[in-house]
């Protein structure tokens, strides 16, 4: 098998007739779908590089092919994606994988760029932490001002003109905020990233943008030096969270003065978001910002625990979610102690009881236990 792959790489070039590409190509397709099959590819830069290349075929058929490979190559394991960036890296001729993604998500008439921000989601999402950082390194290497072209790019949803919906940005800016790099650029006070991406998390019209941004968000609350900031007037953010957890709830003048204005006197028909999911990383969003002592305080002071207190209502309705009601009832918990009972500023600096800590910190093993 190693002796017959070797071989294909003679076809799988850019100049090859297209007869021949396109039959190496569905071999190589064909070999992506399963384990043995990929690991025989990783083992072979050549190989893996010859593919990468082949998305920039002038044949559509062959280059999508192309990404079909990459997609199923980038989901196995982080060793892979590891594979597949060393195979391809950056470099002057603008071929390395990353530089061929960016290449195609910034430009208007590419109808690749899904298919490609599917690959980089996946490399993103992998368990490596050194990997994902090495991401954002070649992403700056290319251009320092990336991310300012790719949040513009997201913002304007019409964009791309060949039905490339670029939806799959919003899961790569969520799994790429794991990096500190990351967090730091679109923490600073200096420009309005994470301002131009929150409405997002109220985009009726596609799950996935509403998902990746609130994944930004939780990472982004989960560094503690970047509260104060988050609740300035610069940012505001406790609107857009609690915004999609509340429903069409009447309440009286004196809550209502509470609440942020955009959550006053909400329309009748109103409506929570529907992936609980969602509701969960938003959750989780809130928890991290109960870690400190100023958190907490301005989140009562906001009627937090009076919109959660209504959440709660419909998570144990038939509607609503096991998994979300947990999460709800964890910040509802911290929410309704007292200073005294907690007995810490920031709960991330002390060594705090057990109980405590799952609920700030453990929000990600909701199942049944």
């Amino acid at each position: 098998m190693d002796k017959q792959i070797i071989e294909l790489i003679q076809f799988l070039k850019n100049e090859t007739r297209i007869e021949l590409k396109s039959v190496a190509i569905s071999n190589i397709l064909a070999l992506t779908g399963d384990k043995d099959g990929i690991e025989i590819l990783i083992s072979n830069f050549e190989i893996l590089n010859a593919i990468v290349l082949l998305t920039t075929d002038k044949n559509f058929v062959i280059a999508k092919d192309a990404c079909f490979c990459l997609i199923n190559i980038s989901a196995e394991n982080s060793y892979a994606c590891d594979a597949l960036l060393k195979s391809s890296p950056s470099n002057s001729q603008n071929t390395g994988l990353i530089q061929i993604i960016i290449k195609n998500v910034l430009d208007p008439q590419s109808e690749l760029s899904d298919f490609l921000l599917s690959v980089l989601s996946n490399i993103t999402r992998c368990d490596n932490p050194e990997l994902v950082e090495n991401v954002v390194h070649i992403m700056l290497k290319i251009d320092n001002g990336i991310f300012h072209r790719l949040v513009a790019v997201f913002s304007k949803i019409d964009f791309n003109q060949r039905k490339q919906n670029l939806n799959y940005l919003a899961a790569v800016f969520s799994n790429i905020s794991q990096s500190s790099t990351f967090r730091n650029i679109f923490g600073g006070s200096q420009n309005r990233l994470l301002q131009r991406l929150l409405p997002f998390i109220n985009h009726e019209s596609s799950v996935n943008r509403r998902g990746g941004i609130t994944g930004l968000l939780k990472n982004m609350c989960f560094d503690s030096s970047l509260h104060e900031w988050l609740f300035s007037e610069e940012v505001d953010v406790l609107p857009f969270i609690l915004l999609p957890l509340a429903g069409n709830e009447e309440f009286d003048d004196e809550i209502n003065e509470k609440l942020p204005l955009e959550l006053q006197f909400l329309e009748f028909n109103k409506k929570r978001e529907s992936d609980p999911d969602i509701r969960i990383i938003l959750l989780e969003c809130l928890a991290q910002l109960c870690a400190t002592r100023n958190g907490r305080t301005y989140l009562r002071s906001k009627g937090t625990y009076e919109i959660l207190r209504e959440l709660h209502k419909f998570e144990v309705s038939s509607e609503g979610d096991i998994n979300a009601l947990r999460a709800c009832e964890n910040v509802v918990d911290i929410l309704i102690r007292t200073e005294d009972e907690i007995g810490h500023d920031n709960l991330k600096e002390v060594e705090i009881p057990s109980d405590i800590v799952e609920k700030i910190e453990k929000f990600n093993d909701l199942d049944d236990k």
